[in-house]
């Protein structure tokens, strides 16, 4: 966890011609949002796709298969187009899923660095991982 901004910054070092795209949960992002200072001082054309579920979703998929329960891992996040903005960010806000392939393509478009956050909701995961689940016991 933490490292998809600096992974992220690190493509763009390698590829400065592309525009770079990295994907993290929200957890993750913030571990290392101070990188949003490197990445707009050295103008990456990066583009950081956070998933905002407010919580450690992750573990909480893993200690809910693993125990039956988890411990309390939710979160505050900040004004993510604030923030963006803050650090010389372009900041973009998706409200469902609908709305992400257009966001996608205007961050894409767009110069220097850029934030886009949408919901995600891991309660599929659980859904997912029971279905599977009753499938392997088949």
């Amino acid at each position: 966890m933490g490292f998809a901004l600096p992974d992220a910054i690190a493509a763009s070092l390698v590829y400065p011609e592309r525009k770079v795209l990295g994907i993290a949960g929200d957890a993750g992002f913030l571990m290392n949002v101070q990188e949003m200072e490197t990445a707009k001082r050295l103008n990456y054309n990066v583009v950081k796709l956070v998933w905002e579920d407010n919580e450690y979703g992750l573990i909480v998929w893993k200690q809910q298969n693993e125990f039956g329960r988890h411990t309390d891992l939710a979160f505050n996040n900040p004004e993510w187009p604030g923030l963006a903005a803050s650090f010389g960010w372009n900041g973009h806000r998706c409200e469902n899923s609908s709305e992400l392939n257009s966001t996608r393509q205007v961050a894409f478009a767009e110069a220097g660095p850029n934030l886009v956050v949408i919901p995600i909701d891991y309660r599929e995961k659980m859904l997912l991982t029971k279905t599977l689940g009753e499938i392997a016991v088949r």
